[in-house]
This record gives C-alpha cells, structure tokens and sequence, in this order.
C-alpha cells in the first residue's frame, strides 16, 4: 500500500531478505515556482530555494523516523534540479540534515515536470525490525558512495560520477565518466563486471555532434568501455549463455555535461542468482541494427536478482518500442500504454521463468517506485492520466527530458521487489 506522509510526498517500506526498503519521492507544496518569471526557475532568489529544500529535508525526515529508519541507515538519493546551478546549495543542505545517516547523492539537470524547484526519489535501506538482524554500513566518500552489507550479500552504489575532460564531445566525457567510475570500484574492491544498473544522463541527448548524434556517441563510449568485460558472471544461471549487461537508462539532460549513477554487487551465498531479462516483444538493445546507432546500446532490459523468496527487479528505461521500431509517432496516450505494455511483458512470471527466475508471480502492482520522463512538458497530463490507472499507488516522480530517439516522447524506469 502506497503510504503518503502529506502533500507532495508517497513511499512504500517493503522487505527484501532480512532488510528493509524504502521508495519515497517527495517534492515540495509549491507548484509554479519556475513558472513565475522564467523557464527554468533561474529568476528565484537563494531564500526561494532555500524554503523549498528545507520543505523537502522535513517532509523526508518525518517518514524516516516515523518508518524507524533512525540509524545504520544507507540513503541512494537522485535529485531532479531545474537550476543545476543550485547544486552545491542542495548537496550542503541535505548533507547536514541527513548527516547522521550514510547518503550517496545525484544530482541531475531535469526541470520537475511539476513546476516546482526540485524534486526527489529517495531509496533507504535497514535493518529488519529485529535486533539481531543488522546491515553494515560504511561511507568511503559521504555523499558519493555508500557500501551496504546484508545477506552475505555487498552492495555498492556510487553517485554524480562527473567526467573530468575538457572537451564537451559526448564521446570522450562520457568514456572518462565511465573511467572514473571504473576506478571507484577498483578502489572500493569492485569490479566493473559486478555492475547491475547505471543511470546515465547526457547533456542535449539527440542533437547532433559532428555526423552522429550525441547519444549515438555515448553508445559508442560505452561500446568501447565495456568490451571484454565479463558482467555478473559468478551469479548468472547454470548453463546461461546470453548477452549480459547491467540495466540501465541513458536518457537527457539540460545541460551539456554527462552524468553517471550505478550499483554494484557482491555476495557469498549460493542460492543468489542474477539474471539479465529481455522483452519477448522487443529486439534487445544491443542488437539493435546501425540505422539507430553505429554502435548499439550495450544494456539489458532489466536485471532480476532472487534470494530466499524473493526477488528485486532493476527495470531500464523502457519507451513504445516493439522490435526494433519505435511506435505511435506523435501519440503521447497510446506511447505511454505501450511503454507500460512493454514493462508488464518484461516482468511477467512467464518471461521471469523463462530466464531461470522461477516461482514469481510479477505485475505492475509489483512497482515500488517508478520514474516517467516526459519529452514535451504539454503532453504531462495525458501521460500522468494513463500512469495514474495503471501505476495507482506507486510513488512515481515525473521530468521533463529527451528520450533517445526524436520521435519518442515518453520513457519509464522502475525498481520491483516481489515475494514468493
């Protein structure tokens, strides 16, 4: 059941194995605070930021400590921004309200498709509601990576990775964002190989750059970046021979910068199965042919991971694709049922049991957070009437950005924990 704290915020608290998890997206009360004077909010004064954050910290404090979410806590939090500029001011507030937790943070240059300065999705993880049931939490770099332990299993989650080149060509910072995210793990005792999902947002998504597009040139970066890597391959299914690559959305910014979120995993146990799924109704993404992109997009559709009875699902951006051809050019309501079609395919009992994930029944009930990026702000409200049927009482966050193709005008992410 979909709980809401007060206006502007809902989450759900849900275990998986011995831990529990909570979804939250929050956004402050006030609605039209980027349309006032200008698009982007760049008119407001500090004290108008200042109010809405503040708003934000105390609504997210109150559900933690009302959920018991009050200490040895870890904290994965994307903030949506429509001034990137204001980044620094939302990293320092939130770092000290939340200063006794282990918080990992993203901060990503999308308009809230809401009006309002900034919004949140907020994902915390603990302990059970046992004594004797803890998680290990350590904080290498506060607010960059955070490292949770529980289940014999080692999670790594790392965020606002930030390429350090000069030049603003998509193809050389996004390589060295993948870089400086290889070394964090390296340091950190990961490896590239143990990636389950990443997020990457790229500045001015499909305008061209040279003779390709920016986003084909980010397929290109990652091509290169992950070749010869072996992913997941110590807890895929006995006798798997597939493609695998981490979930993943690579979807726009406003900005010209790229920005890159992941998580990583660990684990000792062996009934823990990682398995990447792919929609019977979709031609995978790394097959796509070279009329999309010279180099295809080198992620899986979604990741599923099963211990004990139960199952997490890291579900990548999904758009109205079936095959490889995008579908309902200019239709925003019937791109968005087909987009939701596409996800209820994915996560299917039957398509789960036909990957080795057996004994779960999975529908898009089974959402705990979901994430709709909308191309063109008009079209909100019939994108937000389909998502409200079909994704009633899950905390969704809605932003405005480019999807990867010209025609696409809706793009939806989601995490989904089920038990047997």
């Amino acid at each position: 059941m979909c709980k809401t704290a007060e206006q502007g915020i809902s989450y759900l608290v849900v275990p998986f194995g011995t831990s529990r998890q909570l979804f939250l997206v929050a956004e402050p009360e006030e609605k039209d605070f980027y349309n006032r004077d200008d698009t982007q909010g760049h008119g407001q004064t500090v004290s108008d930021w200042l109010r809405q954050i503040h708003c934000l910290c105390e609504s997210c404090r109150t559900v933690l400590s009302r959920e018991h979410f009050d200490e040895n806590i870890a904290i994965i939090g994307h903030f949506f921004l429509a001034d990137i500029g204001k980044k620094e001011l939302v990293r320092q507030i939130f770092s000290e309200f939340f200063s006794k937790y282990s918080c990992v943070f993203t901060f990503i240059p999308q308009t809230p498709a809401s009006g309002v300065a900034l919004s949140l999705e907020l994902w915390a993880i603990a302990g059970g509601t046992s004594k004797s049931l803890p998680i290990s939490v350590e904080s290498p770099q506060p607010g960059f990576i955070v490292i949770t332990e529980f289940d014999d299993l080692r999670w790594f989650f790392i965020g606002d990775v930030r390429s350090g080149y000069l030049p603003v060509g998509a193809y050389w910072r996004s390589l060295d964002a993948f870089r400086r995210l290889d070394h964090q793990l390296e340091q950190n005792k990961f490896c590239l190989g143990q990636i389950i999902r990443t997020w990457i947002y790229q500045g001015h998504l499909v305008l061209p750059e040279g003779q390709k597009q920016r986003y084909q040139e980010l397929n290109r970066a990652r091509t290169d970046f992950f070749k010869g890597v072996e992913f997941l391959r110590d807890y895929l299914p006995l006798g798997y021979c597939g493609e695998v690559y981490p979930a993943s959305t690579g979807i726009g910014a406003d900005d010209i910068d790229v920005v890159i979120g992941a998580v990583a995993i660990s684990a000792q146990r062996k009934d823990f199965t990682v398995v990447p799924l792919e929609n019977p109704n979709q031609t995978s993404a790394f097959d796509y042919g070279a009329v999309y992109s010279p180099q295809s997009p080198k992620f899986s559709r979604a990741i599923a991971m099963a211990i004990d009875n139960s199952c997490f699902i890291f579900i990548s951006g999904t758009a109205s694709i079936t095959e490889s051809e995008s579908r309902f050019p200019e239709d925003p309501e019937k791109q968005t049922e087909q987009t939701l079609n596409n996800i209820a395919s994915l996560i299917d009992g039957k398509n789960l049991e036909k990957h080795g994930i057996l004994g779960f029944s999975c529908d898009l009930s089974h959402l705990k957070s979901a994430r709709v990026y909308v191309k063109r702000p008009h079209e909100l409200a019939i994108i937000k009437s389909v998502c409200d049927q079909r994704l009633a009482n899950i905390p969704t966050l809605y932003t405005i950005a480019d999807v990867c193709r010209p025609e696409l005008l809706v793009e939806i992410e989601g995490l989904v924990v089920v038990n047997r």
